[in-house]
């Protein structure tokens, strides 16, 4: 299984959610090997909200550690689920969030938060920007650039005023055949 391509769709999905709900105009995609990026012009994951005292994010991305502390019984977090299989998934996981105010940025390493740097700058541009490897030993071959593109050209064609980039060149929708 392709598990990369997997990853790639999964959080393609996340960020065209943003873009229909008018929030992003363009997503940006690579993926090489078993390496990935999915980058969106939205409005960036929520860094300052927190659920039931703790950082919303950590819900998002490392769930599946539920419950958090002994006696915690904060509620699931429904959303958080497909992030946190995600990041247990890679061996490596970034997350770089830009919001109007600040920037995050944290790094996974096997599922762990070992790195996480806070910046409370004012930026131009916001979105989020995921990129990681997955497990060697969970997808030893290289991902299928060529069905990515593909299916991003189906997503496209479905969303024709989405700005959708693959490998660093910009996607254009098929031209619909002369009958």
């Amino acid at each position: 299984m392709d598990i990369t391509a997997q990853a790639v769709r999964a959080l393609t999905l996340y960020s065209l959610a943003e873009f229909q709900s008018g929030h992003a105009s363009t997503i940006r995609v690579s993926a090489d090997g078993t390496s990935f990026c999915v980058a969106d012009d939205g409005r960036g994951h929520a860094i300052a909200r927190t659920v039931t005292g703790s950082p919303y994010l950590q819900f998002i991305y490392t769930h599946l550690d539920y419950p958090f502390a002994v006696g915690e019984g904060s509620p699931v977090q429904l959303h958080g689920i497909g992030m946190s299989l995600l990041n247990a998934l890679c061996s490596e996981l970034s997350v770089n969030v830009q919001k109007t105010d600040a920037k995050l940025r944290m790094k996974y390493r096997d599922g762990h938060l070992c790195e996480e740097e806070h910046l409370d700058i004012p930026t131009e541009s916001t979105g989020t920007a995921v990129s990681g490897t997955i497990s060697p030993t969970l997808q030893r071959g290289q991902t299928n650039a060529e069905y990515i593109e593909q299916w991003l050209l189906n997503v496209l064609a479905s969303n024709p005023p989405l700005k959708l980039h693959f490998n660093g060149k910009e996607l254009h929708a098929p031209r619909p055949r002369a009958a």
